[in-house]
């Protein structure tokens, strides 16, 4: 399972993250940036911190999960 974080800072400079579960396949960092701006210019987040201000980084989590059978 993939997850795409985009992470932002708010107005008291503090680290807000955005969370996309299953993110398309070969997306690319200018992509991910054009999209970090277009939520910080439509304003539709906030958080504890104030409103997102800025784009802090970016990155895709891959996360494998074994299950194991507990008798």
């Amino acid at each position: 399972m993939f997850t795409l974080e985009l992470i932002f800072l708010n107005e008291e400079g503090s680290k807000v993250k955005v969370t996309v579960d299953d993110p398309r396949a070969g997306l690319t960092q200018v992509e991910m940036e054009g999209a970090m701006d277009t939520i910080i210019a439509a304003n539709v987040f906030t958080s504890k911190g104030g409103n997102f201000v800025s784009k802090d980084s970016a990155r895709i989590v891959e996360r494998n999960v074994i299950e194991f059978e507990i008798a």
